[in-house]
């Protein structure tokens, strides 16, 4: 998840660095990094915590993937006007003391302070490109996958409820979570293992897997005591956990279809507590034992009594 935010953002920066688009001041290259670095920084910060925001409500958790990224670029577009101006007017050029490139045509800004008309203002500036550089950041991470996957991922109305799930705490539940309902149904809901990827899951079934909007937060709160979170990307279910290898100071799980989960440090003491009965370690391999022919012969050879010398 956030090495592919700060990869791309890192991708984005190097091409406004290269590409030099107005910022609005003049100012020598090693502010103009400083500027563009922290409007892109902060912008993916807040873009990211305002799509999960949104993902959360439950009108909008339905919704296709592409709208609400969408969504959440306009939406975040109002939390940014403001601190883009203080980065640009109030760091830049009040508080550094840059001087603004100004426009012939455009002589409105300069005139106003911190205002209610400023942040409308910069919010009209920013929503489009702040839109479009979101969208276009998390394009990879939509359609990348096969079609049904696309599919699941575009529809317009959560799938029917799937069967009962053996968890207690899932039986309780009148209805299943966002990221449960956007499992296709052809997976089943026997859940081995979830990984977090960006904020979207890949959940693995005894059937298969897919990628879904969701948060392992999501499935700890909602699998409840029907699996555990053994490292920060990884959630998995207790009932395909068939052993823990322990080597040197790694540990790793292994799940029932033959993946191998690694377990955290901080979270390795916990997990042995759980599954300790069922854990196996790898030992160093024990010296080889003479066998019993040679142990044999070597009583039958003579000594130095027996001879009598």
């Amino acid at each position: 998840m956030a090495l592919y935010l700060w990869g791309a953002g890192a991708a984005l920066w190097a091409l406004i660095m290269v590409l030099r688009p107005d910022p609005g001041f003049t100012a020598n290259w090693p502010w103009l990094a400083l500027f563009w670095a922290l409007q892109i920084g902060i912008g993916l910060a807040v873009l990211h915590r305002v799509l999960h925001l949104l993902r959360r409500l439950p009108r909008l958790s339905a919704w296709p993937a592409w709208l609400l990224v969408a969504v959440s670029g306009v939406a975040g577009s109002f939390v940014l006007a403001p601190i883009y101006w203080l980065i640009g007017e109030g760091l830049m050029q009040q508080a550094l003391g840059f001087p603004a490139t100004i426009d012939d045509d455009d002589d409105f800004a300069p005139q106003l302070g911190f205002s209610l008309a400023v942040m409308l203002r910069e919010f009209s500036d920013i929503v489009g490109p702040v839109t479009a550089a979101w969208l276009l950041i998390s394009w990879p991470r939509l359609y990348s996958e096969t079609s049904p996957l696309v599919a699941v991922l575009q529809a317009e109305a959560p799938m029917p409820a799937p069967l009962p799930l053996p968890s207690p705490a899932q039986s309780t539940s009148p209805e299943p979570p966002a990221w449960r309902a956007a499992l296709p149904r052809e997976l089943g809901v026997d859940l081995i293992a979830v990984s977090s990827e960006l904020q979207y899951l890949r959940v693995w079934t005894t059937r298969g897997n897919a990628l879904v909007l969701g948060s392992l937060q999501d499935v700890e709160d909602g699998e409840g005591a029907g699996g555990m979170r053994i490292h920060r990307s990884w959630w998995v279910s207790a009932r395909h956990v068939r052993s823990i290898r322990r080597s040197g100071d790694a540990a790793i799980c292994d799940m029932s279809d033959g993946r191998q989960v690694p377990v955290s440090r901080r979270r390795k003491a916990e997990v042995l507590a759980r599954f300790g009965d069922g854990a196996r370690y790898e030992l160093p391999p024990a010296p080889p034992q003479p066998s019993a022919g040679l142990v044999q012969n070597k009583r039958l050879s003579p000594t130095w009594s027996d001879t009598g010398l």
